[in-house]
């Protein structure tokens, strides 16, 4: 059984130190197992609160992003642009920081937003959740971001802040931040003109008005075409982290390499060729 001992050791044998700030992809099944965690997923929670909160950073995902969407009784999504369609309603466009769970992300990502300490963006689609000695700076502001993953904004502080990415048993196709590479680098199509229309509850309880635009989806779904590259260009190392097959990548040169891809391929990732 994986201890967070062994998962502590596991950061240390990844050459983390305890100064790092890490974006963390998660899956907790991959994790543990057939060995399992003692103490289950607040274990593994702990660990990385234990190890980098004092002085450096973890940052999760915190993202909501169906909120504005329409959906059926299926679970299926329609674009609100579209416009009405038989059998589709609302799915909601208010968002609590403290309430609103992350949607699609595992149980580790939504535990960790519950944490005492833990620090929230204000950002209906696409929060993140962070613990640290700077937490609140890092997530201040983002609901005043023009887009989701504008640059210049929270999620462009990971680059920032010289960032690792961990991907725990997740692959690529999860790269969040391979979406804030892609608008920085201006890919053609990559937002909509869409003009997403939230209500928003932060930490002083006020409610606010929220109006930004958001990333076309579905470009995700080919990231992994790059991952040879990130390897073998010493980007990306694989790891392990309890039973999970873990990448580790460094976000500065994962940039600054995509950058210059996406200049030679803006569109690269918009289909499988």
């Amino acid at each position: 059984m994986y201890t967070k001992q062994s998962l502590t050791d596991d950061l240390k044998n990844m050459g983390l130190k305890e100064t790092d700030t890490v974006f963390v992809h998660s899956s907790y099944k991959k994790i543990a197992g057939s060995e399992g965690v003692e103490g289950g997923a607040d274990t593994v929670i702990d660990t990385f609160i234990d190890y980098f909160g004092k002085k450096g950073l973890v940052v999760f995902p915190a993202m909501s992003w169906k909120l504005g969407y329409l959906v059926n009784q299926n679970g299926e999504l329609r674009f609100p642009a579209l416009g009405p369609k038989e059998g589709f309603s609302d799915y909601g466009n208010h968002f609590d920081i403290n309430k609103t769970p992350c949607d699609g992300l595992g149980i580790i990502p939504e535990l960790f937003r519950k944490r005492s300490g833990v620090v929230r963006s204000l950002c209906p689609s696409s929060s993140v959740a962070a613990f640290g000695p700077d937490a609140k700076e890092f997530c201040a502001g983002h609901e005043n971001a023009p887009t989701a993953f504008d640059w210049d904004y929270t999620w462009g502080n990971l680059y920032r802040r010289k960032a690792k990415t961990l991907f725990l048993g997740t692959t690529m196709a999860c790269n969040t931040f391979m979406h804030i590479i892609e608008e920085h680098a201006d890919v053609p199509g990559i937002i909509s003109p869409y003009i997403w229309k939230y209500t928003a509850v932060g930490y002083d309880g006020k409610t606010r008005n929220i109006e930004m635009k958001r990333n076309v989806p579905g470009h995700n779904h080919y990231y992994r075409k790059v991952e040879k590259e990130l390897l073998n260009n010493g980007i990306a190392e694989i790891h392990q982290f309890g039973a999970a097959e873990t990448h580790l990548v460094d976000i500065v040169k994962e940039t600054d390499y995509m950058m210059k891809r996406l200049k030679e391929n803006p569109f690269l990732f918009t289909n499988n060729d």
